[in-house]
């Protein structure tokens, strides 16, 4: 008996934290898409370097706050998370007016400017995956997100 309930416990915990697996898998896409920009502008003595590091760095809150949730359900709020992806909109749609500049090749001094549009195409790429996560995790907040009704309905089966 006592399994059974550890079993039907852990499949409830897991069903909560599927709410933050998209949030999970993105914010861990954005970190290595940082890290390997800081690297590169590290390497090439950038001193735009301390623009992905300041990334990487609001990425690890998010990151600790999200690995959390498995543990906690009384609380559906995500400020590190919500912090970070603004600042990454934000930072992605400076990044897309730069574009239009000379400054573009600031901060992409490793690409040559026949690439300057696919890495424009990828920071508009950003750009909509950061506004759709910020959206996700309104939906979250306020307990409207998908997940969140096949966790009321498998609790109300029990």
């Amino acid at each position: 008996m006592a399994k059974a309930e550890s079993k039907k416990e852990f499949k409830e915990k897991s069903l909560y934290y599927n709410r933050y697996f998209s949030l999970r898998y993105l914010t861990a896409g954005y970190f290595f898409v940082n890290f390997w920009w800081l690297i590169v502008l590290a390497m090439g003595g950038s001193e735009v370097v301390l623009l992905p590091l300041a990334l990487l760095l609001l990425c690890i809150p998010a990151i600790w706050e999200q690995k959390k949730k498995f543990d906690q359900r009384e609380d559906n709020e995500l400020p590190q998370t919500k912090h970070y992806y603004l600042f990454q909109v934000v930072i992605n749609i400076l990044l897309g007016i730069c574009y239009f500049t000379s400054a573009f090749s600031f901060f992409y001094p490793f690409v040559d400017s026949a690439a300057f549009s696919f890495l424009f195409m990828l920071l508009l790429l950003g750009l909509a995956i950061g506004i759709w996560s910020l959206h996700h995790i309104s939906q979250i907040e306020r307990n409207e997100d998908k997940f969140f009704r096949r966790y009321e309905a498998y609790a109300r089966q029990k």
